[in-house]
């Protein structure tokens, strides 16, 4: 356990360069977020305040296309992930992220791959939703590709086809988009 602790505090450019001792601590100024340190990897390990300016925590995963923020996924097709076409599908992985409080399965250097996107898997995430929508819903996949719509029947809905509810009221046919508590059933 080490014996002494240091803190340090800089921009963005300045903790991404530097490479601290194994349990060093940095500051980062522009963000307001703590960086955890190995003795190797240079930038350390980015961590968050306990409250949180973002509402949802994300993880990565190989998708076979890019896909907007927003977008309903599945698991299946060329990769780990794809958009959701079957509507009531049992395949529900999550929604693409917005900009998630913390993100699993996150390797630095593919942060910005396109195909590698952060999906939603709990909390509040603005999604593409198709027909009305009242606050509480379930939602499930419909089969408009990456849309959800609200679950209609008096009974439950198939067992992995919720991803979660609706925070928002939506009226008419059309598509648009609300926000949804992923992982609430």
């Amino acid at each position: 356990m080490p014996t002494v602790l240091q803190f340090r505090r800089g921009t963005t450019a300045q903790n991404n360069s530097f490479t601290g001792a194994a349990g060093e601590l940095s500051i980062d100024a522009d963000v307001d977020s703590i960086r955890v340190h190995d003795g190797s990897t240079a930038g350390g390990f980015e961590t968050n305040a306990k409250q949180a300016q973002y509402a949802d925590v994300a993880e990565r995963y190989r998708a076979d296309a890019e896909y907007d923020p927003g977008t309903l996924l599945v698991f299946g097709g060329e990769a780990e992930i794809t958009i959701s076409a079957e509507k009531y599908s049992k395949r529900i992985a999550g929604i693409v992220s917005t900009d998630p409080y913390c993100v699993m399965n996150s390797p630095k250097d593919e942060r910005n791959d396109p195909t590698f996107p952060a999906m939603a898997l709990l909390g509040r995430v603005p999604a593409l939703v198709i027909g009305e929508v009242r606050k509480g819903d379930l939602m499930v996949a419909s089969d408009t590709p990456g849309h959800a719509e609200a679950w209609r029947d008096e009974s439950n809905p198939p067992a992995g086809s919720v991803v979660g509810k609706a925070v928002e009221d939506k009226t008419g046919a059309s598509a648009g988009e609300i926000e949804i508590s992923v992982g609430r059933l």
